[in-house]
């Protein structure tokens, strides 16, 4: 059984959660991001993650995290309704210092919508839409977070292709990632001696022997200057 249901039955958890609840806003805002992120039918580890680490960075005791956790149920198992961004609104609205919360959960939605697609599919698109009117937000500040988040994810993904073309360099050379740039030199001196097309007898070489002798050392002399670079 779901930890909501099991809640539900225990008389734990009110399912039209009254706005007297005690921390309705963090329990609207986790119905919020499930909503999002199963707006491709699905939600996927990289986006749990995401929303996992979000609340558990609020300060919470052990019965608080079970009652987000069972939000969390109530997510996955609901349909998407414009009526939590309402009860969102009238819940921030209470809170003395509300510390431009609007437009840190718009970024935060935005990102999680973002974690495994390039723009926002049509059911994200109305959840973001619904928000922004529901909070009454300046388009123009919601374009500039948007446009913020889509930079920073293309800057993440550029910053992993540059770890993996490191790693696949190091490899390629066979160093470790704590060599000197001394050995990185020795090492590339004897590698392309080793491995130079004029050291063999190409006229007797099977063609495809050639061939994968010759990108070999295309491969060592870029993975040579790419980690050059960063001496």
């Amino acid at each position: 059984m779901a930890l909501m249901e099991d809640l539900l039955l225990k008389g734990y958890i009110d399912e039209n959660l009254e706005e007297n609840v005690e921390n309705a806003t963090a329990d609207y805002l986790i119905r919020l991001f499930i909503y999002c992120a199963k707006a491709d039918k699905e939600i996927s580890p990289k986006e749990r993650d995401y929303i996992i680490d979000y609340f558990e960075s609020f300060d919470m005791n052990n019965g608080e995290e079970t009652w987000l956790f069972a939000q969390y149920d109530y997510g996955r198992f609901h349909d998407y309704n414009k009526e939590t961004i309402i009860s969102l609104k009238k819940s921030i609205d209470k809170l003395l210092d509300k510390k431009n919360l609007d437009f840190k959960v718009l970024s935060h939605l935005i990102t999680l919508c973002l974690i495994d697609n390039e723009v926002l599919n049509d059911s994200q698109a109305e959840i973001i839409s619904d928000f922004v009117n529901v909070f009454n937000l300046d388009p123009d500040s919601c374009d500039q977070i948007y446009n913020k988040v889509l930079k920073e994810k293309n800057k993440k993904i550029k910053e992993d292709e540059i770890v993996d073309d490191l790693n696949e360099c190091y490899k390629i050379l066979g160093l470790s990632k704590n060599c000197t740039e001394e050995d990185l030199k020795k090492q590339y001196a004897y590698l392309t001696k080793s491995y130079h097309p004029d050291k063999y007898n190409k006229e007797e070489m099977p063609a495809e022997v050639r061939k994968e002798l010759e990108d070999t050392y295309k491969k060592i002399n870029l993975a040579y200057d790419r980690l050059r670079d960063i001496f």
